[in-house]
């Protein structure tokens, strides 16, 4: 049920359920229970209904953004995010063009593997992001 009106996955449901029942003091079960009742028109109790509010607003509400100052790393120079930016474009396209080419493949993923390590991030999609946002400012 929660999965359908908050919109989340399962493992969020189940944090926000289990958040919930914290706030309202009751077991996980009941407060299934209720939320079926909701589904169902029956009215659930208020207690239970501001815990469940509450922990999916909690859930909803992003973590403040981490200070620039809050990691003790160097910034590359920014021709070197550029330059490490153009070959990913490049590999990327090659890529596309050859999908099998294990060659492609590798130079594609070194390409991905040396943004994460120049911009200092563990996921590559934020290693990317990262890069773009540094070399446009």
């Amino acid at each position: 049920m929660l999965m359908a009106t908050t919109p989340a996955t399962a493992r969020e449901a189940e944090r926000i359920l289990s958040a919930a029942a914290v706030g309202a003091g009751l077991p996980e079960t009941a407060l299934a229970a209720a939320v079926l009742d909701a589904s169902r028109g029956k009215p659930v109790p208020a207690r239970p209904e501001r815990a469940l509010r509450q922990a999916v607003h909690t859930a909803r509400t992003p973590d403040p953004a981490p200070s620039s100052a809050s990691g003790p790393y160097l910034m590359p120079l920014r021709e070197d995010a550029e330059k490490a930016l153009g070959r990913f474009f490049e590999t990327r396209l090659r890529l596309t063009a050859a999908p099998a080419d294990p060659e492609t493949r590798r130079a594609f993923e070194d390409s991905l593997f040396t943004l994460c390590i120049l911009m200092a991030q563990p996921c590559a999609s934020e290693a990317l992001h990262e890069a773009v946002q540094y070399s446009e400012s």
